[in-house]
This record gives structure tokens, sequence and C-alpha cells, in this order.
């Protein structure tokens, strides 16, 4: 059931932020697209969360360097935010190396949880952002 509510909220959010967010929300939607095959794939490589889950950690840290080369780039707010949920997301596997007695799920829980605030973040701050300049620019 997880999963496929991940899914809907996945695909409204990108949706969303791709019709609403202009150059920078495609970008974004893009990003996360990548990572979140590339996540797939990484997972399907070791399922049992054990021990440190290197090729996800990987990939997670590649999405990082991703976002804050972009919110470097961008003249947004919101993908700062990104870059801190993903952040977060890394940080989450290095806990696993610093205290290797971790339980399973919770760490399979953690290093997932973080996408979601992720998701909801773009599509607040491209709301944001369209409410704003909606504000700057008079109706013609």
């Amino acid at each position: 059931m997880i999963p496929i509510i991940f899914w809907l909220l996945a695909s409204l959010s990108c949706g969303f932020v791709w019709l609403h967010g202009e150059t920078e929300g495609r970008k974004a939607v893009g990003l996360f697209v990548i990572a979140t095959l590339l996540t797939w794939a990484a997972q399907t490589v070791d399922t049992e969360w054990r021990q440190t889950h290197w090729p996800l950690m990987a990939v997670d840290t590649a999405y990082l360097v991703a976002a804050y080369v972009f919110a470097l780039r961008s003249n947004r707010y919101w993908p700062l935010w990104i870059t801190a949920f993903q952040l977060l997301t890394v940080a989450t596997h290095f806990a696993t190396i610093l205290a290797p007695g971790y339980l399973p799920k919770i760490y399979s829980a953690i290093a997932t949880f973080w996408a979601v605030p992720l998701l909801l973040s773009m599509v607040a701050g491209v709301y944001l952002d369209h409410r704003a300049f909606k504000r700057l620019v008079p109706p013609q």
C-alpha cells in the first residue's frame, strides 16, 4: 500500500511542478525522476537493509550533489529545500556506518522517508513562486 501512495504522491507532485514550475520545475522533476529510477535499480541489488546500502548511498549522494549544483544555479529558494532533505537522506546512510547496530526496518524507513518532504517542498516552492509572480505582474 505504501508504494502505491508514494507513486501517487510522486506523480501528482511532479505533474504539478512540471506544469507550473517553468524551467526550474522541469529541471527539478527531471533530476527527481532520474534519481528515483536509479534508486529503484539500486534497491533491487540489496533488499535486506542489514548493512549500509552502498548502491543506494551512491545514488543518494549523486542526487545530493546534483541538487546542490541545481540550487546554486537557481534564483529560487525551494531548490535549497530539496537539497536539505536530500542531505538528511545521505546523513541516514552515514549514520549506519557510524552506528552499525541499527534495526533494518528503521534504516529503510528513514532512508526513504525524506523523499516525501522533498516532493512536498517542490510543490510548495513552485506554488509560492507562482503566487508571488502573479502578485508582481498585474493581469493584462
